[in-house]
């Protein structure tokens, strides 16, 4: 069975430093959404919550969420 040996705080710091630059990096690379898709998302998230907010107010969450 391997023994592991403990890892020094700074390293420990670098390695989770690099761990989340790279989760940072793949998490950009994913493709865009197409425009039917974005528009899709707009109009479901108003119906979704057309009773609980104003549309105007809706549109704007609506946009920042789906076009952003």
């Amino acid at each position: 069975m391997a023994r592991h040996l403990p890892m020094s705080s700074p390293l420990r710091v670098c390695a989770a430093s690099v761990a989340g630059f790279v989760m940072t990096l793949s998490g950009c690379a994913g493709d865009e959404p197409s425009d039917a898709e974005r528009k899709r998302c707009f109009d479901q998230y108003i119906r979704e919550h057309s009773a609980e907010y104003p549309v105007e107010t809706l549109k704007k969450t609506a946009a920042l969420k789906c076009y952003s």
